[in-house]
């Protein structure tokens, strides 16, 4: 992974920040409008916090994952950042410096640990995307969308199967147990020259980006 996501851990929020799951009877796709019908499955939800992992809520319960034996199933809507007023990250070896413009960019990112408990990015059993980055056993990167807007709402829909191939680090292998942490990355202006790379490349480290955790029960 982009060797300048080190300076910010993401590690779990405090108990009353913790997502909580209901029972849905009817087709989960309907509900979040991404990836095939699945029936009477735990739809998780998650507060969408940032920029960085001490930022403030920005979208309550803004986050949704649902698991399948094969699959996971992600859904992030929140308010659009206005441009030019949050902080861009510089660039990297696959991305340019990010600035203000109109459209902007943005991907979206899961980072996914099959087994929390060899995680040590953040201490022992606690996971961040260092994890990922670092070679961890059972953990992995990958870009789930990406997403040019200028409107009022950023909507980012995609799933991780077992044949995502990770952006770095390990595939899938135990969605129904794995933790999993969200991250919107801004790419900021729309740079026509670098499309599809702009979207589906990493870009700043956790401080840049806005973030829902999905932690094991």
């Amino acid at each position: 992974m982009n060797t300048s996501m080190q300076s910010h851990n993401l590690k779990s929020r405090p108990a009353g920040n913790m997502p909580r799951k209901i029972l849905l009877t009817v087709l989960v796709a309907t509900a979040i409008g991404a990836g095939p019908a699945v029936a009477g499955n735990d739809m998780e939800y998650a507060d969408v916090f940032g920029q960085g992992p001490a930022g403030p809520i920005i979208a309550q319960d803004g986050a949704r994952l649902v698991r399948s034996d094969h699959d996971l199933i992600i859904s992030v809507r929140v308010p659009t950042p206005e441009p030019g007023t949050y902080n861009y990250p510089t660039g990297n070896a696959w991305n340019n410096d990010a600035y203000p413009g109109n459209p902007e960019a943005f991907s979206l990112w899961a980072f996914v640990f099959n087994d929390p408990a060899s995680c040590t990015g953040g201490g022992p059993g606690i996971c961040t995307h260092d994890d990922a980055r670092n070679g961890t056993p059972g953990a992995g990167a990958f870009n789930v969308a990406g997403h040019l807007v200028a409107g009022h709402v950023l909507q980012l829909n995609g799933n991780v199967t077992f044949a995502s191939k990770p952006f770095g680090g390990a595939p899938l292998t135990d969605p129904l147990t794995a933790e999993v942490h969200l991250a919107i990355a801004p790419h900021g202006a729309l740079q026509p020259e670098t499309l599809p790379n702009q979207i589906q490349t990493p870009i700043g480290d956790p401080g840049y980006w806005w973030i829902a955790l999905f932690p094991t029960d």
